[in-house]
């Protein structure tokens, strides 16, 4: 089997025959795993990993973990060493230093779906089926088919699909084989917000059975999908951890919404002398004829519970209150400072 997948593999791109090596590896995911294993609560543990090319440092002592069943960004400019990272967790290159576990088998997509373009889709993930198995399961391919939606296109050729199609063939030739964790590079890039959307959604869905760990530039999709996230710079570990966490500790001050019956501007100057304020912006809204305050703080000390109280007074009318939370964009800005 593997003499014929060698000469079926040459005529194909590098990128191709890269990920079949990965998928040649996989079969000896049982006794990967288990020497890999670490705390069952975490799904992949990194401890020093360091990967050195000739001149330069690719990874430089890099830790983190990420957690069974969650959805882990991990974030960073080009060339920062987030690929190098999923690569050596794939095992497809080595690392030079350092160590890692992983609990579990691993499906990994590249930036690059490593498809064949002149195979239909269902041939083509029935041929990644039998690398693991010399029976394939029809069953398991239909199910994989229908859970990425490709059950309508499964006898098209690959080479005729839209970009965000063969994205969907890319992701379900990483969970053929059920693996337990899914390293997914970039798996979004280049998508029109359409496509970026279906495989958001995807992404979610699939959270349910496998542990995710994946890499993008868009913030705003990192925000909706992960809890924690770990931020790379240059080889090394910016941050790692909660989004809120992290974002907390970024801020200097504290910034508050609020939206209130009304607010004259003998209230605005009594509530900048009753606390240590930034800024009071009051904007009347026509449509639902009350007022939106945005009230930022002198310092990171918390008022939420005094502010509340002046707010909820009869004379203003508290409708809503909600502290606003940084952005990620900011922590991206801050990095290359």
């Amino acid at each position: 089997m593997f003499i014929a997948l060698i000469i079926y593999t040459k005529f194909f791109s590098n990128a191709v025959l890269f990920v079949t090596i990965f998928h040649i590896k996989a079969l000896f995911s049982d006794i990967y795993s288990l020497t890999l294993r670490g705390p069952m609560e975490l799904a992949i543990e990194i401890q020093k990993l360091c990967k050195n090319y000739p001149g330069r440092m690719a990874l430089d002592n890099v830790s983190f973990a990420v957690k069974k069943g969650s959805i882990h960004g991990f974030l960073g400019p080009n060339g920062a060493g987030k690929s190098t990272t999923m690569k050596i967790l794939s095992g497809l290159i080595p690392e030079s230093s350092g160590s890692f576990k992983v609990n579990g088998k691993v499906g990994f997509l590249p930036e690059h779906p490593p498809v064949y373009p002149n195979m239909s889709v269902e041939d083509y993930l029935k041929f990644v089926f039998a690398i693991y198995a010399p029976v394939i399961n029809e069953a398991r391919v239909d199910e994989v088919m229908q859970k990425t939606g490709l059950i309508d296109v499964k006898d098209r050729l690959i080479g005729n699909l839209s970009k965000g199609y063969q994205q969907r063939v890319g992701i379900a030739q990483a969970i053929i084989h059920s693996p337990e964790i899914i390293i997914l590079d970039e798996p979004t890039v280049g998508l029109d917000p359409v496509a970026i959307q279906d495989i958001r959604s995807l992404i979610l869905e699939l959270k349910n059975e496998h542990t995710i760990l994946f890499s993008s530039h868009q913030l705003h999709e990192v925000e909706l999908l992960c809890s924690e996230i770990t931020l790379i710079n240059r080889g090394e570990i910016v941050v790692s951890g909660s989004i809120e966490t992290i974002l907390n500790s970024l801020k200097t001050n504290m910034s508050i919404k609020a939206r209130v019956l009304s607010f004259s501007e003998e209230q605005k100057k009594k509530l900048q002398n009753t606390f240590a304020l930034e800024e009071v912006e009051v904007t009347f809204d026509e449509e639902q004829k009350n007022t939106l305050l945005k009230i930022v703080t002198k310092g990171k000390a918390d008022i939420r519970s005094e502010l509340s109280r002046f707010l909820v007074s009869p004379e203003i009318g508290l409708l809503e209150f909600a502290e606003e939370r940084g952005e990620l964009e900011d922590l991206f800005k801050r990095i290359h400072e």
